[in-house]
Formats: C-alpha cells, structure tokens, sequence
C-alpha cells in the first residue's frame, strides 16, 4: 500500500547547466550508543578505496536536541566526531556520525575541476548502495540497526553567478522574482545591497521545505553571487528504511517544484537551458 503521493519523474525538466553546487541526502537515526572509533576504522576498511582520504568533524545537531547528551557514550573520553570519507578525485563525500549518514555531491570540491551534475537520480542511487553497505556493516561489527529514522534531509545548494539577467543587486528580480515586493523599500539614499532570507513550507504532515536566499559578493572577483538553498526535511509515517527511499522521492519533486516557482522562467531557458 503506498503512503506518500506519485512523484513527478517522468515530467520533470532537467538544464544543461544547472545552478547546482551541492546535493546532500541525510538520514539521521537514533544513535548508535555501541559505535565506537575503532568501528569507524573497521567501516573506512570497506569505502577506502574509493574513498582514502578521512577528516573529523563537528556534530551536526538536530533541532531542538541537547547534541552532548545525544551522541556520548558510556566509558568515552571523548564525544565521537562526525567523520569525513572522500577522495579528490571524485565529487562525492560521505559523513558519518554516531546518528546519522550522509552522501554529498559536491560540485567544487577541492582539488577538482567543476563536475558536472549527474542529477539526482545518480546521486540517490549511490546514497542507497552506500547506506546499504554502512547498515550491513553497523548490523554485523556494531549490533545495530539504522530505524526507526528521526529525520530524513535532502539539501540543494544552488550558486547564482552574474549572467546576461544578472549582473548586479538591483537585478536580482530577474532571477528571483519572488523578492520583488523588497525592492519597493529602496528609496534615493537607500538601496538594496544585500538578502539573508528564510521561509518554511509545509508540503505535507511528514515534509517541510526550507528555501533561504542570501545575496552577498564573492570573495575572489567581489562581483555578487546568490546562494538559494532549498532544504526538505521530515521523515515518513512509519519511520523505516523503506519508507524514506518514498519519501525521498517525494521530497525532491516537491523541492523541484519550489525550484522552478521561485526561478524565473527567463533564466531557465537562457541560462539554465532545459534539455
């Protein structure tokens, strides 16, 4: 029996060159009390090869959690990191805490040249055969299991650079026109030179997409930049495994649809081109 709506794949319009920099797929759980660093080594012996390289990292916290009390363990010194697996050679990363697992498609990612987005269909696929082999793995050296789920992410990280449409604050509206109604606060001696925006929707009783705009300038050439990220989180009704590969489905359809409505139409057949 399905518990979440059809998804839209066969309709959905993909671009040339999308504006994508980053597409992370999260999956938090409740935390694995037994993991332990030395289970962390074991785990990086099964992704070394494609992945050699390891870093530690902060936490990441839910909301609303006390994060020292969610993932200490009994006879630890020290908290357990989030740790880091990539290569760099290869767009992807993959981010282990004692509560979650996470696969990031990382367009600049350092030391490579821009890649380009396999879409995420491709990205899915290789998140659910690496959760695979991490849930084999945390079952058989950890005795554990990855469900029920907390919350489940899925995070776009869209980078707007100056284009024929938009070269400076005061045509961000080509591109986002949602934030029109902003520019009638302009006056003579005040001008638009910066967004750091926020809004939430509620998709459904199980999604929520966050969209949050900033316009600042880039470091490198100062020329301005855009950053819109779209952010849908929830998790399914049940709280399994299976549930969430729906639920992931549905919350990129959703997140897609917020895309083209916040976009404006000029700079996706211009810029962006639909294949």
């Amino acid at each position: 029996m399905k518990t979440e709506p059809e998804t839209l794949t066969s309709k959905r319009i993909k671009f040339e060159n999308p504006p994508v920099n980053e597409l992370i797929i999260a999956l938090y759980h409740l935390p694995l009390t037994d993991l332990k660093a030395q289970h962390i080594g074991s785990y990086w012996d099964t992704i070394r090869e494609k992945y050699p390289l390891c870093d530690q990292q902060p936490v990441v916290a839910l909301p609303d959690t006390q994060q020292p009390s969610l993932l200490e363990a009994p006879g630890e010194l020290f908290p357990l990191p989030r740790f880091w697996f990539y290569n760099t050679t290869h767009p992807t990363l993959i981010q282990v805490q004692r509560n979650a697992f996470m696969l990031n498609w990382r367009r600049s990612a350092a030391g490579l040249p821009d890649s380009e987005y396999p879409h995420y269909e491709a990205v899915a696929k290789d998140f659910w055969e690496e959760l695979e082999n991490y849930k084999s793995f945390v079952q058989e050296k950890v005795g554990g299991k990855l469900d029920p789920i907390q919350r489940c992410e899925l995070t776009y990280v869209n980078i707007i650079v100056p284009n024929e449409l938009f070269a400076n604050p005061a045509e961000l509206v080509n591109v986002l026109p949602p934030i029109a109604s902003l520019y009638d606060l302009q006056t003579d001696d005040r001008q638009l030179a910066g967004i750091i925006s926020t809004v939430v929707y509620r998709v459904s009783p199980t999604l929520l997409i966050d969209l949050a705009i900033r316009l600042g300038r880039r470091a490198d050439t100062n020329e301005p930049a855009v950053v819109l990220e779209l952010k849908a989180h929830g998790a399914p009704t049940d709280l399994s495994l299976e549930g969430a590969q729906a639920w992931y489905d549905v919350a990129h359809d959703a997140t897609y649809r917020l895309f083209l409505d916040a976009t404006a139409q000029a700079v996706q057949e211009k810029i962006w081109k639909p294949r």
